[in-house]
């Protein structure tokens, strides 16, 4: 038996970000080297969500090199629900889009932004993300809730 009532039904993004709370940024990997020659790429971004009956965890695997460098972190944004929530998938995915990817991203700017300090290198710079730049799809979700496996964002 549920210690919680039934979930309450969420019908858009603002009425499900009304009940979650940002609570943590969680690192789970920075990694920065010397790698003279290394051919400049742009920033590329996993993302991968993970859904507790009342925690939604945003995570982002940034990934960039350039300027003698090969720069990678890996963080999350872990938001608390007031209380468990039934919201279709679209609701879920633009949460992600507009509110989760926004929260962890200038963490990921700046782990990388240090690191490359910290190699004596010039320093990347990642672009402001704006409201409306990133696009999730959707992949497959494992069935005991844990991490979709990552996809990559669309910037027009």
């Amino acid at each position: 038996m549920s210690t919680h009532p039934s979930p309450h039904t969420v019908t858009d993004t603002r009425e499900l970000l009304d009940l979650a709370e940002l609570t943590d940024i969680v690192f789970y990997e920075t990694n920065a080297r010397r790698s003279p020659g290394v051919e400049e790429t742009p920033v590329s971004i996993e993302i991968a969500l993970r859904r507790e009956e009342l925690v939604i965890e945003v995570r982002c695997r940034a990934t960039v090199s350039g300027a003698g460098g090969e720069y990678l972190t890996d963080a999350s944004a872990v938001f608390t629900l007031q209380e468990p929530i039934d919201a279709a998938d679209e609701v879920i995915t633009e949460f992600v889009e507009r509110v989760g990817v926004m929260s962890v991203y200038p963490y990921l700017r700046e782990s990388i932004t240090q690191a490359g300090a910290k190699l004596g290198l010039d320093r990347p710079v990642l672009k402001l993300l704006r409201p409306g730049e990133v696009h999730v799809t959707v992949a497959n979700q494992d069935s005991e809730g844990g991490l979709n496996k990552p996809t990559e964002p669309s910037t027009p």
